[in-house]
């Protein structure tokens, strides 16, 4: 398994990971806003939901 590959990542995959990039940017940004801090768990998960998909299909999807 090499640690870094090229593929050719399908739109899906792309806007996946960047909303899950956006999400966890929101929480670290605006850590000291009070909607942030009261919804961080919720927005936590979202953001590593979002972005399970592409890493799975990173790691173990076919070699390109």
């Amino acid at each position: 398994m090499k640690l870094f590959k090229t593929l050719t990542w399908s739109p899906l995959n792309i806007v996946l990971l960047k909303w899950s990039c956006l999400l966890v940017g929101l929480l670290w940004g605006a850590w000291l806003s009070g909607w942030v801090k009261r919804h961080a768990w919720r927005l936590l998960i979202l953001a590593m939901v979002l972005g399970l998909k592409p890493a799975i299909d990173y790691w173990c999807g076919s070699d390109a």
